[in-house]
């Protein structure tokens, strides 16, 4: 655990700094739009699409491909969620009417969390070092960083499709950390990804911050422990 204050922070972006609303409740708004047309009943195409989204995501190689095309990803996750309701050979029409459906309702919500840019500002004037490091490609990335004009607060800004690797990958917060010229220990990395963020962290020496914006809690079944647990970029200061 990293003592004191830190010299440098390793901030993540999507659902850290800015917030696409809880996806859950976007999944349940998709299944009640097109339930009447699948002939399924909304709750059984969100259980489903739960199952087939932790099996996309769980995968390493999968993530990695799935993360530089999100529309593309979601085609697969929706035709394996509607596989498994029965539909062998869904309608790829549909299939990806749900999956734009989805992704424009996900971009459409993308805000700042209230309070996060107010946050970015008193840290910058701290004097601690601040990176950004987010997974995702080039061209979604840094247009969400330039609307909301978030360069200016950032030593160093990091996007996976740039470099070409992204977290979990030690090698991903070893290239941040050497662009802060900072050492683990002195680090902390925020984020709301167990995975990704936090164990990703942990695992390169980083002192992980947890930030549960949705205040949807720990699942008690995770083995991933964060050494710390925010509700907000507030609470960092």
């Amino acid at each position: 655990m990293a003592p004191g204050r830190p010299k440098a922070i390793i901030l993540d972006l999507d659902d850290t700094i800015l917030d696409s609303g809880d996806p859950k409740v976007t999944w349940g708004q998709v299944c009640a739009e097109f339930a009447g047309s699948l002939g399924i009943m909304p709750g059984d195409i969100f259980d489903a699409l739960s199952d087939a989204t932790s099996w996309f995501w769980d995968n390493n190689l999968r993530a990695r491909e799935g993360r530089l095309d999100l529309v593309a990803a979601r085609r697969t996750i929706f035709t394996r969620a509607l596989s498994a309701l029965g539909q062998e050979d869904p309608d790829l029409g549909v299939v990806d009417a749900m999956a734009q459906r989805y992704t424009a309702l996900r971009d459409d919500a993308v805000t700042p969390f209230q309070g996060a840019v107010a946050a970015l500002e008193r840290l910058r004037r701290t004097g601690i070092k601040l990176a950004l490091l987010t997974n995702g490609s080039t061209e979604k990335q840094w247009a969400k960083i330039r609307e909301f004009g978030l360069e200016p607060y950032f030593d160093h800004i990091q996007v996976e499709g740039d470099v070409g690797f992204g977290k979990p990958d030690a090698q991903a917060f070893r290239y941040a950390l050497s662009a802060l010229a900072a050492r683990p220990q002195e680090t902390w990395m925020v984020g709301d990804n167990l995975l990704a963020d936090i164990a990703g962290a942990q695992g390169a020496g980083i002192h992980a911050i947890w930030i549960d914006a949705h205040g949807n809690g720990l699942d008690t079944g995770d083995d991933i422990v964060p050494d710390r647990i925010v509700e907000s970029l507030d609470e960092l200061l």
